[in-house]
């Protein structure tokens, strides 16, 4: 009797895994989704993390059905423009999956600020730098990102649309602070606009900007220094994206890129 009972439990197990397996149908995948930058587009802000700009743009299917969708976050907290440009943007090139990035989005540069690196100009410089490099990295880049192995310039990518934004407005308390925080917000935006005017964008390829900071004007509750504990001192305070913040950048890149012709 114990063995019946021991070989229909395991047969009851075998077909229950059985129907999970043929639960989870795999499709053919025609994109593939790259985020890239700092904690913003980590998801920083967000509860949980998961419901970061990013991943809202990938769950929602703005770039394509999730089926037929490849999807990676690469950006990473503290993150800086020396960080995008020298090291996410290597890994994005020489990793050569079977489907390539066809849409690439980029928030980078604020920490170089927040570090205490007061040249907004060359931060923005450094930004549009990757973006070049992500674009011609085996055509004519002076300093290309190679393959670790073969030491040649790995390959560009073909066919992307690039999505880069500046920042939301940074709403600090104190009037002198948050001046001296929008000065350096509009002049990021500025140099971004003026260093992509020089990027060579390929044909087949696009690349936009996503203006937070122009949309954001006005706006409430989208940063986590209007929050309980978001604002604790003068130089202690947080400007992450809250999940409402993160729900408008997603909102801001779905709007551009429905744009695009």
């Amino acid at each position: 009797m114990r063995r019946s009972v021991t070989i229909a439990a395991a047969l009851t197990v075998m077909t229950f895994a059985a129907t999970l397996a043929s639960a989870q149908i795999s499709f053919p995948k025609t994109g593939y989704y790259v985020a890239m930058g700092d904690s913003v587009a980590a998801g920083t802000g967000a509860m949980p993390v998961t419901n970061g700009y990013a991943y809202q743009l990938y769950d929602h299917g703005v770039f394509g059905q999730k089926q037929a969708m490849e999807f990676a976050d690469v950006a990473v907290r503290g993150g800086r423009s020396w960080d995008f440009r020298d090291h996410q943007v290597a890994q994005v090139l020489c990793a050569e999956p079977a489907q390539r990035p066809t849409v690439v989005t980029i928030t980078a540069g604020a920490n170089d600020f927040f570090r205490n690196d007061p040249d907004i100009l060359g931060i923005a410089a450094r930004v549009v730098g990757g973006i070049d490099l992500l674009l011609n990295n085996d055509t004519t880049a002076s300093v290309p990102a190679l393959d670790p192995v073969t030491l040649q310039p790995c390959r560009a990518l073909t066919n992307v649309t690039i999505l880069v934004s500046n920042y939301y407005s940074m709403p600090h308390p104190v009037p002198v602070v948050f001046d001296q925080l929008d000065a350096a917000l509009r002049g990021f935006d500025q140099a971004l606009r003026y260093w992509l005017q020089f990027v060579s964008v390929p044909q087949s390829s696009r690349v936009a900007i996503v203006d937070l900071y122009s949309a954001s004007l006005g706006r409430q509750g989208l940063v986590t220094i209007e929050r309980h504990l978001g604002y604790k001192a003068v130089f202690d305070f947080n400007i992450h994206p809250t999940n409402l913040g993160h729900a408008f950048i997603a909102a801001e890149f779905e709007r551009v890129w429905n744009g695009l012709p």
